[in-house]
């Protein structure tokens, strides 16, 4: 554990991005308006894990032009910094890339293209760290073919190729949701032809989702579309990763009614060489819905609510976990008369974790339920949710949680109790195996005083992970090392 550092600024801190053999790297964006940004790199020592240096690297790199930062990527190094900049002048918006040594002294500027009003694009590294891809698209309103242009970027941030890619389909939108590629397999894109429904009132209790996988062979420039589709049946959550030999995995929930719920995963494995290896969906049964519900339940139905996929945990032999959790938030109003004051409280909810293992074909084997009841008001779920450590071989969630349900067995559903604001909780651990639960425990004493943000661990390696923790306006950050 490293010793505690101030963090006065500790809403903007963003996350891990990379190590080298004797520091680790985080970044810390900050807007105070389109003149005065920041985007603060710090170093930290991994034997003792104390801040040793942070600098600001954020500047005016053109004249004339504003810029935005996007990504950031730390590999082979090098700090890639990729931004939007914008004329003063006109409507004119480039895209490039900045690139810095490890002292973070900025070796070039690099000019990667011209982006037009409306166009979107979508900055992924790399699986195997060696180089970056940028695939840009216009929002479109007519059915027309729709295109994507891709830009491959070299570990030196220089543009190695530029490609358009085309469906023959004539569509109305197109929104891309993952990429993954890596220097041994085709550039996978995971793209949804549906309307965005989730600013429309009137329509976000419908999910509204249209998936489609675009293969695309770089060497024979060959392009090969999947339809992921589930008869009598809508995906709500999807993700996908890539085997070391190429291949992808797509995995995810689906419901029957059209209900921001599900009742059941599905996975499909498309090969290195676009072909479809492997298709599977599976509904749950009963036994899987009494770990959720009692069977007085009077919220028990054929669907569970709320839950939202979060990732897919891929393990050495190609087997993985389909990870979900149960995220709601409420408003509640109250107005006093005498004063006619009104009061808003906004509380938001990060329940339990629904947990799916598939074997190395992509089939189903077993789906269970971790119970954590995290609740906490106005704080947007600071600290809220889970991190994961995937050693290969089982996988690890840390959460805060209370050291009087960490007494409780896993199979224990309903017997774990609240956590609120953080009030009395402790680091806590669940361990996942290709059997199941195998490990539910404190990792950090409750006496330690210090409380996980989840969404800012990280894992660099397959060997070591980093939780980040806060107390008032100190941190410390932990390591976990694979047993």
């Amino acid at each position: 554990m490293g010793i505690e550092y101030s963090t006065d600024r500790k809403e903007n801190f963003s996350g891990f991005i990379g190590e080298n053999s004797i520091g680790l790297f985080t970044a810390d964006y900050i807007y105070f308006n389109k003149r005065k940004q920041e985007l603060i790199i710090r170093n930290f020592h991994k034997g003792d894990l104390q801040l040793v240096n942070s600098k600001n690297i954020y500047s005016q790199v053109i004249d004339g032009y504003t810029n935005d930062p996007q990504e950031i990527f730390y590999q082979k190094g090098k700090f890639y910094l990729f931004s939007h900049l914008d004329s003063e002048r006109d409507k004119t918006r480039l895209l490039g890339v900045e690139v810095f040594n490890e002292i973070l002294e900025r070796e070039k500027v690099v000019i990667l293209d011209t982006l037009v009003t409306d166009e979107v694009d979508f900055i992924k590294e790399s699986e195997d760290k060696n180089g970056f891809l940028v695939a840009s698209h216009l929002r479109y309103s007519q059915m027309i073919e729709q295109e994507i242009d891709l830009i491959k970027v070299s570990s030196d941030g220089e543009m190695e190729w530029k490609q358009t890619i085309k469906s023959p389909m004539a569509l109305q939108t197109l929104r891309i949701e993952k990429i993954r590629f890596s220097s041994n397999s085709p550039i996978f894109i995971l793209c949804n032809y549906a309307y965005d429904l989730s600013g429309a009132p009137e329509v976000d209790q419908a999910v509204n989702n249209q998936y489609a996988l675009w293969s695309y062979d770089t060497k024979g420039k060959f392009l090969k579309e999947f339809d992921i589709r589930l008869k009598n049946k809508w995906a709500n959550g999807i993700d996908m990763q890539l085997h070391k030999d190429g291949d992808v995995i797509i995995s995810g929930y689906f419901n029957e009614t059209k209900n921001p719920s599900i009742n059941g995963v599905f996975s499909m494995i498309v090969g290195a060489d676009l072909s479809l290896k492997n298709t599977s969906w599976y509904k749950f049964n009963e036994e899987i819905f009494n770990k959720f519900y009692k069977k007085d339940d009077k919220n028990r139905d054929i669907e569970l609510n709320d839950y939202q996929l979060k990732s897919v945990a891929l393990l050495d032999d190609n087997s993985y976990f389909l990870l979900g959790e149960q995220y709601y938030k409420y408003i509640e109003r109250i107005n006093d008369p005498r004063t006619n004051v009104t009061t808003t409280t906004e509380y938001f909810n990060y329940n339990s974790i629904i947990v799916s293992y598939f074997d190395s074909l992509g089939n189903h084997k077993w789906t269970d339920r971790i119970p954590k009841f995290q609740n906490s008001t106005n704080d947007f779920g600071y600290f809220s949710s889970f991190a994961t450590m995937n050693t290969g071989k089982d996988l690890y969630l840390f959460f805060n949680d209370s050291k009087k349900n960490n007494e409780s067995p896993p199979s224990d559903y309903f017997g774990y109790n609240n956590l609120f604001n953080n009030i009395r909780s402790q680091i806590s651990y669940v361990q996942l195996k290709a059997k199941g639960i195998a490990n539910r425990d404190a990792l950090i004493e409750d006496a330690d005083n210090f409380t996980l943000r989840a969404r800012l661990c990280g894992q660099l390696s397959s060997n070591e992970a980093y939780l980040m923790t806060e107390s008032n306006r100190g941190s410390k950050i932990i390591k976990v090392e694979k047993k």
